[in-house]
């Protein structure tokens, strides 16, 4: 029984529709079930996403403007100098230990 219904599921799912465009009686398109399904997943998908994504414009048009003060610049400038100190000390790790693997390659 359980094999019925597994054979009847594939039967489901394994239909195609038929499409003729050109109306010369061929069928020029042939779509499964599951391409259908698939189809409007991503349609119903696409339009919630353009829902979504309007109503947050729509908030953010009444928000205050964001204006960038001094501090804001001070801070990022301090980042990225600690960045710079991290990859020079990173580098100087990186050159030592390219020298020590030289030494011992070559033994020096």
């Amino acid at each position: 029984m359980r094999k019925a219904k597994i054979k009847n599921m594939e039967d489901i799912t394994n239909k195609k529709v038929a499409i003729d465009v050109d109306g010369d009686g061929k069928s020029d398109l042939r779509i499964d079930i599951k391409f259908i399904g698939l189809l409007v997943g991503g349609i119903i998908s696409l339009t919630m996403t353009y829902s979504q994504l309007t109503s947050e414009i729509e908030i953010a048009k009444t928000l205050p403007e964001y204006k960038i003060e001094q501090d804001d610049t001070k801070v990022i400038n301090q980042k990225i100098d600690y960045l710079i100190r991290e990859l020079e000390k990173y580098e100087e790790q990186t050159n030592r230990r390219l020298n020590n693997l030289e030494d011992k390659v070559y033994k020096k």
